[in-house]
């Protein structure tokens, strides 16, 4: 006769922390990753937990048939994680400070208990020097204040997972657009860039010196706008020219990775350069 042994994985959810980024046309930011520290990562093991991403949001499990209901895992539990950015462009559309060497201090509060920032967005007021290179997210999830995970003694309480959530913002540009001849600068007085949307016509460029010596005409949009993974805008540029009326050529949308601030306008711009043929 064989011996038959049934093992049952009972685990519930008890925290689920997600991140949010305006960038996204899914509002979604979900190149991170949420790494516990030393502390937190014996903890894990020692309660039998276990942590696990999905998408823009990371969940913690413990096992229903562990003994964490015992008195001995009683009391307020404090988990802490490295908040990782994995895209290389974070700090170019995100409305932060551009500069390295700096950490989201994220935590949780009284007055806002799943936000994990005090304003809307985790912004420049809860930024802190980080001696390592780069941006991180310092994150720190406090839990269990009334044993309702840990420590519940006879009766298991039946409670809702705890819930935390960031949101990053974008950062708001202009878009620059750069127009250069392959060959030798030619008359550029008769281009325009058309506004499909609006049918707006724009012929304010100015001739500019980039700091590779090359010489351009840019075109600045008036519009203030915030880095997004889509636009909605349709420009042109066009020519009036009587034996040039069909040039017609469209202009890119700038990407963050063309990003530059400018000093003396005290404004960034994301940049696009166009050939002219």
């Amino acid at each position: 006769m064989t011996n038959r042994f049934d093992y049952i994985n009972d685990y519930s959810k008890i925290v689920e922390v997600s991140f949010y980024h305006e960038f996204f046309e899914s509002n979604k930011l979900e190149a991170v990753e949420l790494i516990p520290d030393a502390e937190t990562n014996a903890l894990i093991q020692n309660y039998n937990l276990i942590l696990r991403k999905k998408g823009n949001s990371f969940f913690l499990f413990r096992n229903n048939n562990s003994n964490i209901g015992n008195l001995v895992f009683a009391g307020p539990v404090e988990l802490k994680f490295i908040l990782k950015f994995n895209n290389i462009l974070f700090l170019n559309f995100t409305d932060i400070p551009f500069q390295y060497h700096q950490k989201f201090v994220l935590n949780t509060s009284n007055e806002e208990k799943n936000r994990l920032h005090p304003q809307t967005y985790a912004d420049e007021s809860i930024m802190e020097p980080y001696s390592e290179n780069g941006v991180v997210g310092e994150i720190s999830l406090k839990i269990n204040q009334n044993n309702e995970f840990f420590g519940f003694e006879d009766t298991e309480p039946k409670v809702e997972p705890s819930k935390f959530y960031a949101r990053f913002n974008s950062r708001t540009v202009k878009f620059r657009f750069n127009f250069y001849y392959s060959e030798k600068e030619k008359d550029f007085s008769n281009f325009f860039v058309y506004d499909e949307n609006t049918s707006n016509k724009f012929n304010d460029f100015s001739s500019r010196t980039l700091e590779n010596g090359m010489r351009v005409q840019s075109f600045v949009l008036p519009d203030e706008i915030k880095i997004n993974e889509k636009y909605n805008y349709k420009l042109f540029l066009k020519k009036e020219d009587e034996f040039s009326k069909s040039y017609n050529k469209y202009l890119p949308h700038p990407t963050p990775n063309n990003l530059k601030f400018d000093i003396d306008n005290n404004t960034f711009f994301l940049e696009s350069f166009i050939k002219i043929n």
